[in-house]
């Protein structure tokens, strides 16, 4: 999702100079990291599980996907999820790490 996220970054750049810069700055991140983590079925199950969590808490995962879907794979993977923001994936039961 990461990725998914600085390619995003990358076509919404305001300019050439600054598309091609973002361009740049991931593919050296690509280079050192190597392809991202693979968002599998259990991954998916995940994202489900923590969307209805929210919805039990009475918050709304509609424009937290992305988050979600991060927090699934951390979840999916059994590691901490460092964030500069924990609010849109806080009691969610994903070991959280605040930067």
């Amino acid at each position: 999702m990461s990725y998914a996220e600085l390619h995003f970054g990358v076509h919404c750049a305001p300019d050439d100079n600054a598309r091609l810069s973002r361009q740049h700055r991931l593919t050296m991140i690509q280079s050192v990291y190597g392809h991202g983590i693979a968002f599998t079925d259990t991954t998916a199950h995940h994202y489900g599980l923590l969307c209805a969590r929210l919805r039990a808490q009475g918050r709304s995962p509609r424009g937290r996907a992305m988050d979600i879907m991060i927090a699934a794979t951390a979840l999916t993977l059994g590691v901490a999820l460092v964030t500069r923001n924990t609010n849109d994936v806080d009691r969610l039961g994903v070991e959280l790490l605040q930067r």
